[in-house]
């Protein structure tokens, strides 16, 4: 596990209410970032999610193909997440040179189921954006085991980074706010491109659990 830390430039000071749950309400930090890139960034954000889950279906898919049995619940809260936009106009920002404490800074949003809370949930951070996964617990394992399957499964394009989520009383977890590294560099702000991909494949250490899945046969060298 790695310490927590604060991430990158989103914010999530926010909080929603939609179809009868609560949500977190994402935005970039003013400081950052202008109108355009906030849409761009959230919208980036957001793909991402979706394409973490869908590696992590196919994670559970391969464990199944090789009768990896006693793994965690785990899934990326991607569920119910969306990108919306105000209808009314922002208040305009302070000019006094007082705090600008509006609850929103832009009128587009990413909005993302609240994350589950209290003395009985555990937030862990497995990996970082360029410090790769190497966790000795249990989970952090099967997460390590995850990224390693997620390059597998691309044919070496996508690496998914910067892993943390909150750890439920029956160990399930809810994993949130991932970043990448790309071929093509271009998943968002956040891609350190190739040269990312190829630290993984020289550095990453096979657990039992790549080696049950049959995925320490599959870490070639990049070409570049």
């Amino acid at each position: 596990m790695l310490p927590l830390q604060l991430k990158h430039s989103l914010i999530h000071d926010s909080k929603g209410w939609y179809k009868g749950l609560d949500y977190a309400i994402l935005q970039c930090k003013p400081i950052s970032s202008s109108s355009n890139t906030n849409v761009k960034d959230l919208s980036d954000e957001l793909c991402l999610l979706h394409k973490a889950q869908y590696f992590m279906d196919s994670f559970y898919k391969c464990t199944l193909a090789h009768n990896v049995k006693g793994l965690p619940s785990m899934k990326w809260n991607v569920v119910g997440a969306f990108i919306g936009k105000l209808i009314d106009l922002l208040p305009p920002a302070p000019t006094d040179g007082t705090d600008n404490n509006r609850s929103l800074i832009y009128d587009v949003f990413l909005a993302t189921p609240l994350l589950p809370s209290g003395a009985l949930y555990c937030e862990v951070k497995f990996s970082g954006n360029e410090q790769l996964g190497n966790n000795e617990d249990m989970i952090g394992r099967v997460v390590d085991a995850y990224s390693h399957h997620v390059l597998v499964d691309s044919t070496f394009e996508i690496l998914i980074s910067d892993i943390q989520g909150i750890i439920a009383p029956d160990h399930s977890v809810i994993l949130f706010d991932p970043q990448a590294h790309t071929y093509n560099q271009d998943s968002g702000y956040w891609d350190k491109g190739p040269d990312q991909i190829q630290l993984f494949q020289t550095l990453h250490d096979c657990n039992q659990f790549c080696k049950d899945l049959g995925l320490e046969q599959h870490i070639p060298g990049l070409q570049l």
